[in-house]
């Protein structure tokens, strides 16, 4: 025992080795020793865990299984889904927060009804919690996910109305810590854009919105400490033409997050052959002011076009090393016998063009409506 004792590792240094290890790895290794349970699901450890972790893309593969993209390596890990997205017909919407993913649950038509859900899901971990609504969802809800800046463990689900042009808006919170909704009286004048899905950074949501009285495209911030309501900057998918604002025929729309304090944002807009990308990104969203500036462009000629289907194949996005982009998403592809099928491919592009390109899945169905999101795995528990 006393020679074993000696060989054994210093505790920081099978820390150190264990907060470089992936999130999928951790969770098996907590039935290893006493030891390392109480390491891995210690609540310090999983936070510095998580803020050291690198992105991943995650996917749900035609109602089949959760596909966990490393884009750097172009591993691919495959796991059954939830029962809850078995179901026929059904359209999942998600925004990830510390690894746990809000997820809304509608008729792939997108219609209003009564049976949505709602539940908070942890990929690595498996766990779901089911949020049960004070009246019912709808499938023109709005959805966000954040925590309290004074303690990073209170989450908080916000819960919106759309859209904002009929009827009066209503806005509701549920809190994990007391496992009940509440009205909040916030008051917007304002429509989100459902091309773009929302980002959840530093416990706030930010969406890309438009102003009912003003032709101009905002960044819209919730701040879930407030519980307010903010405008923080105009949004570069907007052009000034003949004294008005328009927003371009944009594709493509992928709101992101840049360097852990920044929003970044990719557009690809045009036809044929010429469909450009634009990259943005801001300041840090903690400075008094907040701007959007080119971070850079890629005008090369037969750029893919990142999005074929509207609203229901959104890529997921996020900035590489040295200018470059990784974006999952779909391609349709024309086969030998003269059929066309859907591809779920992994780029890497950068202002030289495409650097990258690997196939993760294929789909005869050309109606294979699959959204990617970027994501980082965590083994933060799903809130009870």
């Amino acid at each position: 025992m006393e020679e074993t004792s000696k060989r054994s590792l210093p505790p920081e240094l099978i820390e150190e080795i264990l907060s470089r290890t992936p999130a999928e790895s951790l969770n098996r290794f907590k039935s290893t020793c006493k030891q390392w349970y109480d390491l891995i699901t210690d609540k310090r450890f999983m936070y510095n865990h998580l803020d050291r972790s690198p992105e991943r893309f995650i996917r749900i593969d035609d109602r089949q299984t959760v596909q966990i993209m490393d884009p750097v390596t172009g591993i691919h890990k495959d796991s059954p889904i939830p029962d809850m997205f078995h179901e026929p017909y059904l359209s999942v919407s998600m925004v990830h927060c510390d690894g746990l993913m809000l997820c809304m649950c509608h008729d792939s038509s997108f219609r209003h009804i009564r049976g949505a859900t709602l539940a908070v899901w942890n990929p690595v971990t498996r766990k779901i919690k089911w949020i049960e609504p004070l009246a019912c969802y709808s499938g023109a809800d709005f959805f966000g996910i954040g925590y309290d800046n004074t303690c990073r463990h209170n989450y908080k689900i916000l819960r919106f109305s759309g859209p904002l042009s009929v009827g009066d808006p209503e806005c509701e919170i549920y809190e994990f810590k007391s496992d009940s909704w509440r009205t909040l009286g916030a008051k917007f004048d304002w429509a989100v854009d459902t091309q773009c899905r929302g980002v959840s950074l530093k416990g706030n949501m930010y969406w890309i919105a438009k102003r009912k009285e003003k032709e101009e495209f905002i960044i819209l911030k919730f701040d879930f400490s407030m519980e307010t309501f903010k405008d923080i900057c105009v949004c570069p998918c907007c052009k000034y033409r003949q004294d008005r604002y328009v927003c371009p025929n944009c594709k493509t729309r992928s709101l992101g997050c840049f360097k852990g304090d920044r929003l970044s944002l990719l557009l690809q807009h045009g036809e044929g052959s010429s469909m450009d990308i634009e990259v943005f990104v801001t300041n840090k969203l903690s400075d008094r002011v907040v701007s959007f500036s080119r971070y850079f462009n890629v005008t090369r000629p037969h750029l893919p076009a990142l999005q074929y289907y509207f609203k229901k194949s959104l890529p997921g996005h996020y900035i590489g090393k040295h200018n470059s982009i990784m974006i999952y998403g779909v391609r349709l592809v024309k086969k030998k016998d003269e059929k066309w099928c859907t591809c779920i491919i992994l780029y890497q592009i950068d202002e030289g063009g495409i650097r990258k390109q690997i196939e993760t899945g294929r789909h005869e169905a050309l109606q294979s409506y699959i959204c990617s999101y970027a994501y980082v795995p965590s083994l933060i528990p799903v809130p009870e």
